[in-house]
């Protein structure tokens, strides 16, 4: 083979293994879906419901009229009561402390409200303390067995829940609060299956070999000899239609409390119909793209935080055979600072071997990850995320270990019409360790994508939703002639979620 013919194969097969920047935005967005999903499908079986208690017409407050309440048991025990149900939680704290002082007060509804104050602080461990003491202090009290239950269920307490639920709807509780016990228990019943999506699609691609045809001109000189003109040129753009599909599968087993087994698996990949570069040789290089990834170790749940440790293995099948293998370990906690606000971080660290043809161009190397990222509920309908990515890449050459750096900014909103939209925007800054005489300085890449998502819920057909996905790829490098590109890809997919 021509050796100009051997060194364009060579930087294609390089370039290739560059789509990996691809597949952990693909990694990022398919574990982000699973953790969404799982809410989503939970909160659907829940009703909107006013609590149990006293009637609800006798309010403090009803159609502008305000109503005297005495400094008497007869009087501050059903407005503590009404104030529950009203979700009034500083006039019901008010009343409470006067109730407190008189003699004959129930301790049972004094710890019933104590133990919602501190649920509505977000002090879940406070509030179900008081709530099983309001119950071993009346066991025949539905509304405290209903509040525990709900405490237990907010606090991913699962079983406990379920067994607290049971009770409730075998208690003789009125008809118009079953549907709301039915409602925690089919969630409860959610939370603990199996869950999934499988997505397919058509689409295309404007560079599918993330190429640019240019052309460098050089000299090379020998003292004896001189100089003479050389070129390296890069392949042009292949642009393909393709088809596109992504997988998840997901389970947690609640262990104990907040201790659960968690499992999760995503598989992604793209087949394109032009989809090969070279001759008919085993030097041809082709840009189909599979990867599944599988997680499965510990997870620590409550109403507050999410903590995960799961080792994982990950398979690269691309180029007609198996690229690489991977085995690391994924660190990930998750806090609710409030019920609109949650932050993040997340480590992970894996081991890449690489097989068949890769191991011939590409050493094995060790990669770390660093992350912290955060989201913001603007409204019902609408979110704002973002995050920070810090990526090393620790291989036997300098001139090929790397640092990289990312930013992403996005916007979610669904609208009224029952289409919604998912914005992001990601910054990506790559800098090798050393300078590589082979391409003609040290690398450093800035890389700059938009993302957008539509998914059509409102079009939905026996659970198939459609989706429209646009990703604009603009990559700089300072050894331009090899690493520089832009990139478009189209897809709509098809999506049914289990």
């Amino acid at each position: 083979m021509h050796q100009r013919t051997r060194i364009a194969l060579l930087l294609s097969v390089a370039m290739t293994a560059g789509l990996a920047h691809a597949d952990e935005d693909d990694t990022r967005r398919l574990l982000n879906q699973i953790d969404r999903s799982v809410i989503e499908r939970e909160r659907s079986h829940l009703v909107d419901e006013t609590p149990p208690g006293v009637d609800p017409t006798t309010q403090i407050v009803l159609d502008g009229t305000t109503y005297q309440v005495n400094n008497t048991l007869e009087d501050l025990e059903p407005a503590i009561y009404v104030s529950m149900n009203r979700r009034q939680w500083v006039r019901m704290e008010g009343f409470l402390r006067k109730y407190q002082q008189l003699f004959g007060h129930d301790p049972a509804v004094v710890l019933l409200a104590e133990g919602l104050l501190a649920r509505e602080g977000r002090d879940y461990s406070t509030a179900t303390r008081k709530l099983e003491a309001a119950l071993q202090a009346n066991p025949d009290h539905a509304r405290a067995r209903l509040e525990l239950a709900r405490v237990y269920f907010e606090d991913n307490q699962s079983r406990e829940a379920s067994r607290m639920f049971e009770q409730v709807s075998t208690s003789g509780i009125p008809d118009e609060i079953r549907p709301v016990i039915e409602g925690f228990q089919g969630a409860l019943h959610e939370r603990d299956a199996w869950h999934g999506s499988l997505s397919l699609g058509m689409g295309y691609n404007s560079n599918i070999n993330q190429a640019n045809g240019k052309t460098l001109v050089s000299e090379v000189c020998f003292p004896e000899f001189g100089c003479f003109p050389t070129s390296r040129t890069m392949p042009d753009p292949i642009r393909s239609a393709s088809m596109v599909y992504d997988l998840t599968l997901s389970r947690r087993w609640q262990l104990a409390g907040h201790h659960n087994a968690l499992v999760r698996g995503i598989g992604y990949g793209k087949f394109f119909r032009q989809h090969k570069e070279g001759s008919e040789t085993d030097d041809a290089v082709h840009f189909d793209e599979n990867t599944g990834i599988l997680y499965a170790g510990y997870n620590y749940l409550s109403a507050l935080d999410d903590v995960s440790i799961t080792p994982l293995f990950e398979h690269n099948y691309g180029n007609r055979h198996s690229r690489y293998q991977a085995l690391g370990l994924r660190a990930e906690w998750k806090r609710n600072i409030t019920e609109r606000a949650q932050i993040g971080i997340n480590a992970q660290r894996k081991h890449i071997n690489f097989k068949a043809r890769e191991s011939v161009y590409f050493d094995d190397y060790d990669e770390n990850q660093f992350g912290l990222f955060g989201s913001y509920m603007l409204n019902a309908s609408t979110a704002v995320y973002g995050g920070l990515n810090y990526t090393r890449q620790q291989k036997p050459q300098a001139t090929a270990s790397s640092k990289e750096y990312m930013a992403n900014l996005g916007l979610y909103h669904m609208f009224d019409a029952g289409i919604s939209v998912n914005a992001t925007a990601l910054y990506r800054s790559l800098r090798h360790d050393a300078e590589d005489a082979f391409l003609g300085g040290r690398r450093q890449d800035r890389q700059r994508i938009l993302i957008l998502n539509v998914g059509m819920p409102r079009f939905a057909f026996k659970g198939i939703t459609p989706n429209l996905y646009l990703k604009r790829t603009l990559n700089n490098s300072s050894i331009d002639w090899a690493y520089e590109y832009q990139q478009t890809e189209v897809a709509l997919k098809f999506e049914k979620s289990f």
